[in-house]
């Protein structure tokens, strides 16, 4: 049936009808509004005052302060949970090459180098407290970030000496955190490619001054008899590094043989934050900035919903660097 508004008429009623009808219905053929049809024109923005400004700069300081402690408390133990994963391939590994040696199998051989930086060394384990964690060579901030680190220059886990650990009270997980709670009499026990040793617990101080050099190479040096270290940071503080708690775990059994350890050194003790950490965090500020100056830009210029999607995941990349160089500014142990 042929539609009424198509067939001649005279009705000025009608022709006013088909008229409106032309004018609202948009054409598809150029995908966009004919002339005369009605638009939704977005609002200009705000201009930028200074108070606007300030106000801004001011919102954006605070959500990258929240977004950088959200990454550090929240974000850093998943992380820190995926790196003990791969330690701990890693380091079965190992152990499957120190049975293999054991049983004279051609070739494998007993380690003649200290560990790398880096490489896990032990695994520590505490049936009285949450604890197993891989343990890896080296206390910088980069590398207690994956779990605690053996201190370069001490004994071998195991081995004859004073073996030093640190671990994070806080940060990355807090592994650490709760060695305070350790009783004289508790057991921790220490699996390396030589075999598993038994320390028990001789003494717990919860709170140390360690400012000088003294202090520490009385925690950290040589000592008569064969123990276990433990040091974490005395404060939730991430900038404290003046009070440590130190757990000391005697030997109980025969050390194993000492292998070649590295050097230790004057930062190398758990209480410095990264001396390289400068120039990185610089750059991640910059990059986050620029970041920030193309969000706002495209929040003022796009419709709100383009704009999120384009601009979310830039802001929580760069959030979760700049996050990252903040930890190396940090001690090691907190």
């Amino acid at each position: 049936m042929t539609d009424i508004l198509d067939r001649p008429t005279a009705d000025p009623a009608i022709i006013d009808l088909r008229d409106a009808a032309e004018r609202d219905v948009p054409d598809a053929s150029v995908g966009h509004d004919r002339p005369g049809a009605s638009r939704v024109r977005r609002p200009d923005p705000a201009p930028l005052t200074g108070r606007r400004t300030a106000v801004l700069a001011a919102t954006w300081l605070a959500v990258t302060v929240v977004g950088v402690l959200l990454v550090l408390y929240q974000v850093g133990p998943l992380v820190q949970q995926r790196d003990q994963r791969s330690l701990m391939a890693a380091f079965r590994a190992d152990l499957v090459t120190a049975a293999n040696a054991s049983y004279g199998l051609p070739g494998t051989s007993a380690p003649t180098r200290a560990p790398e930086a880096g490489q896990p060394v032990a695994i520590i384990d505490s049936a009285d407290l949450p604890i197993r964690q891989v343990v890896v060579e080296g206390v910088t901030p980069g590398q207690t970030r994956k779990g605690p680190g053996h201190v370069p220059g001490t004994a071998g886990p195991g081995q004859p000496g004073n073996s030093v650990i640190v671990g994070r009270r806080s940060l990355a997980g807090g592994p650490f955190g709760s060695i305070g709670s350790l009783a004289v009499g508790d057991r921790i026990v220490v699996t390396t490619t030589q075999g598993r040793s038994v320390y028990v617990v001789a003494d717990v101080d919860t709170r140390l001054t360690v400012d000088g050099p003294t202090a520490l190479d009385e925690v950290e040096g040589p000592s008569d008899d064969d123990r276990l270290t433990l040091v974490t940071s005395a404060s939730g503080n991430p900038f404290a590094d003046g009070e440590a708690i130190v757990v000391v775990a005697e030997m109980d059994g025969i050390p194993f043989t000492p292998t070649p350890q590295g050097g230790r050194t004057a930062s190398g003790d758990g209480r410095h934050a990264d001396g390289g950490a400068s120039a990185p965090l610089v750059l991640a500020l910059l990059v986050y900035a620029a970041v920030v100056v193309g969000a706002v830009v495209g929040y003022r210029r796009l419709p709100w919903r383009g704009a999120y999607l384009i601009t979310a995941p830039p802001l929580v990349a760069a959030t979760m660097i700049l996050a990252e160089q903040v930890l190396r500014t940090f001690p090691a142990w907190s």
